[in-house]
C-alpha cells in the first residue's frame, strides 16, 4: 500500500517545529546534566573515588553497545509502523531512565537504567522526516532551522541549569526534574502530533526494509568514508568527555558543581554559535576544506586540554 505525503497548514507545521525543538532541547539538556554530574551522583551512591572512573566507563559504554545494533531498526520501524510512536518512545524511555537514576540506591541499578539509552536513539531523523512531510517546501529550511536549534540550546542551558538545581535540590532532585520534563514532552508529542501520511515501501517486512537501506548505503562510497571519519572523531571525543567533570573538579575543588556547570555550558554555547558559522564557511570553502579544518582544530584543542593545568585555559581549549 502506498500513500502520498501531505503538507500541513502554517499553524500545523510551526507547532510541530516548535514541539520538536522543545523535545530535542529537553533531551540535550537532560543528558548533558546527567553527564556533567555523574561523578557527583556516584559519590552520593557511596562509590569510592578510585572506582568512579571505572563506573563512568561502564555507564558511558554499555548503552552504546546496545544502541549500535538497534540503530538501523528505528527508521525502518517508523516506516513500517508509526513515525509518531518511534518519536514518543524516545521521550518516554528518557523519563524512565532519569526517574530510575533518581531512585537508584546502588551503582548496579543505576547502570541498568543507564543502559536503556540504547533504546532512546533514532528519534532525530524521524522528526526531520515528519517535519519535511508536513511543511510547505518554501518554509522547509526555516522549519529545519527551528528544530535544529533545540539541541544546541539544550547543551548550552543544561549544565548551568543543572548546577543551580544541584545547589537547591541535589543531584537526585535534578534528575527528577529531567524525568518530569521528558514525561511532559512524551505527553505533548502524543497529544499534539499526528502521524502524517507518507510513502510506504511496497515490501513492509522489517528485515527487507533494513536490507534495502544497507544496500543503498553500501552503493555510496562517500557515505562510508564520512561514516569512518565521523566514527573516529566521536571515539576520540567520547574517550575524553565523560571524564571532563572529574578534571574540572580537580582544577576547582572549592566549587566544583558551579565550575562544571559554567565550563560545560560554555562549551554548549560555543557549539551553538559556531554551527551556523561553519555552515556559512561550507558555502564559501566547500565541505572537504571545512571538515579538514574542524578535524585539525579539534585535535589541537584536545591536545591543549590534555596539557592545561588551569581552569581558564582548560575551559578555553574545550570551547
Amino acid at each position: 500500500m502506498r500513500t502520498t505525503s501531505t503538507r500541513g497548514t502554517a499553524a500545523g507545521w510551526v507547532a510541530i517545529a516548535v514541539l520538536f525543538a522543545a523535545t530535542t532541547c529537553v533531551e540535550s539538556m537532560s543528558w548533558t546534566q546527567l553527564t556533567a554530574y555523574t561523578p557527583l551522583y556516584l559519590r552520593e551512591l557511596h562509590v569510592p573515588a578510585a572506582q568512579v572512573p571505572g563506573w563512568i566507563a561502564a555507564m558511558s559504554s554499555l548503552g552504546w553497545i546496545l544502541a549500535l545494533p538497534l540503530a538501523p531498526f528505528w527508521g525502518v520501524l517508523a516506516d513500517r509502523y508509526s513515525r509518531k510512536l518511534v518519536i514518543v518512545r524516545s521521550a518516554a524511555i528518557e523519563a524512565l531512565v532519569f526517574a530510575g537514576w533518581a531512585l537508584a540506591t546502588t551503582p548496579v541499578v543505576a547502570l541498568g537504567f543507564r543502559s536503556l539509552n540504547g533504546f532512546i536513539l533514532g528519534n532525530t531523523g524521524v522528526m526531520l522526516a515528519v517535519q519535511a512531510s508536513t511543511t510547505p517546501k518554501q518554509r522547509l529550511a526555516l522549519a529545519i532551522g527551528i528544530v535544529g536549534a533545540g539541541s544546541p540550546a539544550g547543551r548550552a542551558l543544561g549544565p548551568i541549569l543543572g548546577a543551580a538545581l544541584v545547589h537547591v535540590i541535589d543531584v537526585r532532585g535534578m534528575l527528577l526534574v529531567d524525568a518530569a520534563l521528558s514525561l511532559l514532552m512524551a505527553i505533548l508529542l502524543t497529544v499534539v502530533m499526528r502521524d502524517p501520511e507518507h510513502e510506504r515501501p511496497a515490501d513492509l517486512r522489517v528485515l527487507s526494509l533494513l536490507r534495502g537501506a544497507l544496500d543503498e548505503i553500501r552503493s555510496k562510497p562517500l557515505v562510508w568514508r564520512l561514516f569512518l571519519a565521523t566514527a573516529i572523531t566521536q571515539v576520540g571525543l567520547w574517550t575524553v568527555l565523560p571524564y571532563v567533570p572529574i578534571y574540572i573538579a580537580r582544577l576547582a575543588p572549592g566549587n566544583a558543581v558551579t565550575a562544571v556547570g559554567v565550563v560545560l555550558s560554555s562549551v554548549g554555547l560555543g557549539q551553538a554559535i559556531a554551527s551556523p558559522l561553519w555552515g556559512l564557511a561550507i558555502q564559501r570553502l566547500g565541505h572537504r576544506a571545512v571538515l579538514n579544518a574542524t578535524s585539525i582544530g579539534a585535535a589541537t584543542a584536545l591536545t591543549a586540554v590534555a596539557l592545561s593545568h588551569s581552569l581558564p585555559v582548560f575551559a578555553l581549549a574545550l570551547v
